[in-house]
């Protein structure tokens, strides 16, 4: 009996182990990130060119190329270009069959960005259902600050596609999860507005 005791706190160790490992992996990749993202520059040196519009199209694979931030579920993460399972592991990625990031802000344009439901409370995507109207999702790109509202909440299934499409008229952002958590059943949409945009100093 002492043995089988003996059995279950070893196997309650490692657990704790392991999630306390994969918490501080996920913490460092993403104040790497992070930091990648705070580095790079936006000022323009001396006899280079400005990337606008279609030469921002081609964001390099995995690049980290902007911040989300939703005061309402407490979320800030970097985004990265593109949605594939690596991209997506400790970051939320911009799906590159929506508008391109020398677009986002502009109207007639739809920004989509992709993330999972993390298994971890407040990451990610976790509590993106708890999104409402009139909530702000905050987007910090190049040297500006972009702050858009949510209009729309939608359950679709995955093989719907519009959802990515422009909408005449308004500059949009829109988020991409799994629904129900943890499935591939459906997704969860939220659909929102540019409200005001900043320069960054």
């Amino acid at each position: 009996m002492k043995r089988i005791g003996n059995i279950f706190v070893i196997v309650g160790v490692v657990l704790i182990v392991f999630v306390a490992y994969t918490k501080l992996k996920t913490y460092l990749e993403q104040q790497k990130l992070f930091k990648e993202y705070t580095s790079l520059n936006f000022i323009e040196e001396e006899n280079e060119e400005t990337l606008e519009g279609d030469d921002l199209e081609e964001a390099k694979n995995g690049s980290v190329i902007g911040i989300l931030e939703i005061p309402k579920i407490d979320l800030k993460t970097p985004i990265v270009e593109g949605a594939g399972e690596e991209n997506i592991k400790y970051a939320v990625g911009h799906l590159p069959s929506s508008s391109s990031v020398g677009n986002i802000g502009k109207k007639n344009e739809n920004f989509a960005i992709a993330g999972h439901r993390s298994y971890t409370y407040g990451k990610f995507f976790n509590r993106l259902d708890e999104l409402e109207k009139g909530n702000k999702i905050i987007i910090k790109v190049r040297n500006e600050e972009l702050t858009y509202k949510v209009f729309d909440k939608k359950i679709v299934k995955p093989t719907d596609v519009d959802v990515v499409k422009p909408v005449k008229g308004k500059s949009m952002v829109t988020l991409i999860t799994c629904h129900p958590p943890y499935s591939n059943e459906s997704r969860l949409i939220i659909f929102s507005e540019l409200a005001f945009q900043k320069v960054l100093e």
